[in-house]
C-alpha cells in the first residue's frame, strides 16, 4: 500500500465555503497529476450532497 496524494482545506476566495484540494498522482490513475476540489453542492435542497470537480484530460 502506498498513497497516491494529498489534501488540505480549503476556503473559496469568492464564496468564502469550504471544500477540499486534493492532488492525485500514481500512474494507474493518469499519466500526469490530477486536480481534484471537493466542494458541498449548493441549494437547499442539496444539503449533505457534495461534489468532484477535476481537471479533464488532455
Amino acid at each position: 500500500n502506498g498513497e497516491i496524494g494529498a489534501g488540505w482545506n480549503r476556503v473559496g476566495k469568492t464564496s468564502g465555503k469550504p471544500f477540499v484540494s486534493l492532488t492525485l498522482a500514481h500512474p494507474s490513475l493518469s499519466p500526469r497529476k490530477v486536480y481534484v476540489n471537493l466542494g458541498q453542492v449548493k441549494g437547499k435542497d442539496n444539503k449533505g450532497t457534495f461534489a468532484l470537480l477535476w481537471n479533464p484530460e488532455d
